[in-house]
């Protein structure tokens, strides 16, 4: 399919419509490979399969409409776009970027922020590398034409007319990659030594940071919880695996802002509806692709801290909330006492089942260590080297025939999801324990993994 780039250095005069046709095909195929390169490459150790030379003089690709009916139009290339170039100088006017031509855009920037985060070590972070990044996002955001735009219907609109996993896509790089660069935002300011939870979810910077991860996060969940409202009722919704990523993203997310006292008070029932509705769609995601088995423990152990805390503070018994090994559809942050007012939808979505019970809880690649051993060099999986889980840096997430780790009395079972998630047959050990982990230890965990790039890791096939 590479071959194919050669055609598309320079128009053909003149061409008629059925080469315009043939090499706009072939400029589609260009570009998905490109977007798949943005997705793949995006880390140490990884380099592009295309050069900037190779799309260079490439236009974006056109509407859909043009597409199809065979309309010989010219868009502005990638470099035009973002340079804000006026047209392309040998063809004059050109055409409006389609769909597709926005996902290219989008996948771009994403692959922005990721390089961002490679190059971002604690004592090498520039504010303004994140400040340039989230212009970038808004700008894209401020000129998507109107049926673009993310508002209220909008996704339901897409879905009646069979546009709505290209909407959902676009909108998911771009929440996705929003959630990424506020985090590491925000975990800058954690690690500073004054840092206070109470003062600085009270902060201006704090409810900020704050105010825009939760608006990506719950935009996303509820971007996923409208494809699969309006799919057929005969079919199953089949989610690319980036926008079931950007699911995780969201839950873990808003499971560590409850974990870390950062929820606002105001929103404690749509974070508890951000991450059920993140765990199931990880449930049932891993059927299709079970790469997604490590993200599905990873956050469950964040609803089972989350629920214990839960249980805790609200004087319950500690043996009913011991006793449950299930994914409850109640979470509530420890520390909620923000009084100022932020503007969430109180009730994200409708009530759902409980995803499948994982068992209870071996270090099996993903979840939270219960002891900190240094880690070695390099990008591994989610939580890679820790907690008595010897994770070759070069490796997938571990096997799943590793033993499950006994916790408050519950007997030892395998995780029905477990089966799925793995690649090599590379032998780890489990540590058991006898608790839970408390929820600064899991956050101080999760905190490491951002640093460490452990989720992208895993997201792009283990660090292989």
């Amino acid at each position: 399919m590479l071959q194919m780039y050669r055609i598309l250095n320079s128009h053909h005069a003149g061409e008629s419509a059925d080469q315009w046709l043939r090499d706009e095909s072939c400029r589609r195929t260009l570009w998905l490979i490109y977007i798949l390169d943005c997705l793949l490459t995006s880390t140490p150790g990884r380099f592009p399969a295309l050069t900037a030379q190779d799309t260079s003089t490439a236009s974006l690709p056109c509407s859909d409409m043009n597409f199809a009916f065979g309309n010989a139009v010219y868009t502005k290339s990638l470099m035009q776009y973002l340079n804000r170039a006026s047209a392309s100088p040998s063809h004059g006017s050109t055409a409006e970027v389609g769909e597709y031509g926005y996902i290219v855009i989008a996948a771009t920037l994403w692959r922005d922020v990721v390089g961002m985060l490679t190059t971002s070590p604690l004592h090498g972070y520039d504010e303004e590398d994140c400040s340039s990044l989230i212009a970038k996002i808004e700008d894209l955001r401020a000129s998507l034409p109107m049926q673009f735009v993310d508002k209220p219907g909008q996704i339901e609109l897409h879905m009646t007319m069979g546009s709505g996993y290209t909407f959902a896509m676009l909108h998911c790089l771009l929440h996705c990659a929003t959630i990424f660069v506020h985090r590491r935002r925000l975990l800058q300011d954690v690690y500073a030594r004054d840092f206070d939870a109470d003062a600085y979810r009270m902060g201006g910077r704090g409810h900020d940071i704050i105010d825009r991860l939760f608006s990506s996060c719950h935009a996303t969940l509820s971007l996923l919880t409208a494809v699969e409202s309006g799919v057929e009722k005969e079919q199953l919704p089949s989610f690319p695996i980036f926008m079931l990523f950007s699911a995780f993203t969201a839950s873990a997310t808003v499971a560590y802002l409850s974990l870390k006292g950062l929820t606002p008070s105001n929103a404690v029932e749509t974070a508890a509806h951000i991450v059920r509705d993140g765990l199931r769609f990880m449930a049932d995601g891993t059927d299709n692709w079970p790469l997604m088995a490590s993200w599905l423990r990873h956050l469950t152990v964040m609803q089972r801290v989350l629920n214990n805390d839960a249980a805790a503070a609200s004087g319950r018994s500690n043996s009913n909330a011991h006793s449950h090994s299930g994914v409850k559809d109640e979470v509530s942050s420890n520390a909620d006492t923000n009084p100022e007012a932020m503007d969430y939808d109180q009730s994200n979505g409708h009530s759902h089942s409980a995803p499948r019970s994982v068992g209870e809880h071996s270090r099996d690649g993903s979840e939270p260590p219960t002891v900190t051993i240094p880690r070695r060099p390099g990008v591994t999986t989610i939580n890679g080297h820790s907690s008595g889980v010897a994770t070759p840096n070069n490796s997938t997430p571990p096997p799943s025939s590793a033993p499950q780790a006994t916790m408050h009395g519950d007997a030892k079972r395998q995780s029905p999801e477990a089966t799925n998630g793995s690649s090599h047959g590379q032998e780890v050990q489990s540590t058991s324990t006898s608790q839970d982990m408390t929820a600064p230890e899991l956050c101080a965990a999760f905190e490491r993994q951002l640093l460490d790039l452990d989720d992208l890791a895993a997201f792009m096939g283990g660090g292989v």
